[in-house]
């Protein structure tokens, strides 16, 4: 988890790809073989797809998964590991959805690391910035159009291959 967690501040921080911080903590966080939609790094799963709507202008997803982030996150039982200060994501949660309804334009967001989070960041990404503006690459921005899915789509093709072959 670790090695994601530093990922998926370098992609949310850096290059801003919050399509990509959700795949590399959903991945991570489903590794885990007893994992929980209660787990406090889910609140950071639903952060980022937050974000990606946010910045797209769907405010309703934003909002919801904003919502959804801080329930998971003040009901949490230990968060320790996410590397934040844990007070102040639960305020930053509560500031964007206040953003949402008074639909302020999107900002760049810089989630509360740790000092000690961000220097492990810094040693495995030495480019890790905070980058100051809205990243409008349309890849990154509208990623769910625009990414490769044929692997997705030939699973899901095997998958009812092999039902159709179960089910004769």
């Amino acid at each position: 988890m670790d090695n994601a967690l530093k990922l998926f501040y370098y992609q949310f921080h850096t290059e801003q790809h919050y399509f990509y911080c959700h795949d590399i903590l959903e991945e991570a966080w489903k590794e885990n073989p007893s994992f929980s939609k209660n787990d406090p790094v889910v609140s950071l799963i639903l952060f980022a797809t937050g974000c990606y709507h946010y910045r797209r202008h769907n405010y309703i997803g934003a909002k919801r998964s904003f919502q959804r982030a801080y329930k998971v996150i003040t009901q949490a039982a230990s968060s320790q590991y996410l590397g934040l200060n844990i007070n102040y994501y639960q305020k930053l949660i509560v500031q964007m959805i206040s953003n949402i309804e008074q639909q302020k334009a999107f900002e760049p967001i810089q989630l509360p690391i740790t000092e000690t989070m961000e220097q492990q960041i810094l040693q495995d990404y030495p480019n890790y910035i905070l980058t100051p503006y809205v990243i409008d690459d349309e890849y990154i921005v509208h990623h769910h159009i625009k990414r490769d899915r044929s692997e997705v789509i030939q699973a899901r093709q095997e998958a009812i291959q092999n039902n159709n072959r179960l089910s004769k």
